[in-house]
């Protein structure tokens, strides 16, 4: 076995650790994915909230990040990393299950890019001055960070996994 498989089989173990059986539950992958959203909601308020205060910012930032952070891994861990293990560790009904978790993530993804760029026209279309730079950060920021959970939320949410 190699050095890859051998870490991709220890990661499809510790997804599928028994202690994490409590978070598997819809109800409980969807109060994650809800955790999760209001997470990156703070965060976006972080940036276009709180005062320029480098060090406030810095610690608040620091705390959301953690916060994310272990609300990811409980994701992950509730979907069993059905969105991220490679095709050697999935069987066919998980293989399916993710082309289905990528397809609708996808489609979210695309519709929330749309959103965002029909926000940014309208503001360029009514010659709005141009936003602080917290506005700039979020809206950098949030996009691609969905970008990276959003199969694991869609996921999550799913009634399947």
């Amino acid at each position: 076995m190699t050095r890859r498989e051998e870490r991709s089989y220890r990661r499809a173990q510790l997804l599928d650790d028994p202690r994490f059986e409590r978070f598997r539950t819809l109800t409980a992958r969807r109060r994650l994915v809800g955790a999760l959203i209001a997470l990156l909601v703070a965060e976006a308020a972080l940036f276009t909230l709180v005062p320029a205060d480098p060090l406030l910012l810095l610690i608040a930032a620091a705390l959301v990040t953690v916060a994310c952070v272990l609300c990811i891994g409980l994701l992950k861990a509730s979907t069993r990393g059905v969105e991220e293990l490679p095709e050697r560790n999935l069987d066919e009904y998980q293989l399916a299950l993710r082309g289905e978790v990528y397809a609708r993530a996808y489609r979210i993804g695309q519709a929330l890019l749309c959103a965002e760029l029909v926000v940014v026209g309208a503001w360029l279309g009514f010659a709005l001055p141009s936003p602080g730079k917290g506005v700039v950060i979020v809206a950098l920021l949030i996009p691609f960070q969905l970008a990276v959970v959003l199969p694991t939320m869609v996921a999550a949410w799913h009634r399947k996994v």
